[in-house]
């Protein structure tokens, strides 16, 4: 039978899981953890097909949690479900190779029609999301130059074009062509997106 293994500090996410899970009939196993340390220890002691992943934390950043999860199971499914705002996040969540993103604003039902779609070996994101994000799982944050990690660390704390340009010694041109090169790069749509890669890519 298919054992998941939701990590969320929130406890009524558990019994609201348990609760489909039994209602949709099928012999499911969840074990719940509320930090990333008992995450990563029972993952390193079980196998599960599935890990249902909240990005808020209190501890540790989700999308950092789902970095480190998979550099240590490369295969393991990750659903990552969150309140955090579907149209950025489940773009960071497809970029940071999550297998599906839900929105705890959906339905239980959708919940676990994700559960099964992943247990078996499928993607499970938001419409329109795939096509967003073709390109940015090829060309992802990795493939930046020295100089735009610079430049998407300054634009990440709030420097404008002209202060980035003054204290690199180089063009306000030149910022905003590294500017849209990152933009391009990343999938980012503006700088509250980017801002977000950012925080994903420090680990």
């Amino acid at each position: 039978m298919p054992r998941l293994l939701l990590v969320d500090d929130h406890p009524l996410v558990e019994v609201a899981i348990e609760a489909a899970l039994q209602r949709s009939g099928g012999d499911w196993v969840l074990d719940s953890v509320d930090d990333d340390q008992l995450a990563m220890s029972r993952l390193a002691t079980n196998a599960y097909q599935l890990v249902v992943l909240d990005i808020g934390l209190p501890e540790v950043d989700g999308l950092q949690l789902l970095k480190r999860i998979l550099r240590h199971y490369p295969a393991q499914a990750v659903l990552i479900y969150t309140a955090q705002e579907e149209e950025v996040y489940a773009r960071l969540a497809m970029a940071g190779g999550a297998s599906g993103f839900i929105n705890k604003g959906q339905p239980m039902a959708v919940l676990v029609e994700a559960f099964e779609a992943l247990t078996q070996g499928e993607q499970f994101f938001p419409d329109g999301v795939e096509h967003d994000t073709e390109t940015a799982g090829v060309e992802s944050s990795s493939t930046l130059t020295l100089k735009e990690l610079q430049i998407i660390g300054l634009l990440a704390q709030g420097y404008s074009n002209l202060q980035i340009a003054s204290m690199l010694n180089i063009s306000n041109k030149t910022v905003s062509t590294h500017k849209k090169n990152i933009l391009r790069k990343t999938g980012a749509n503006n700088l509250f997106e980017l801002a977000a890669v950012y925080k994903e890519m420090q680990n």
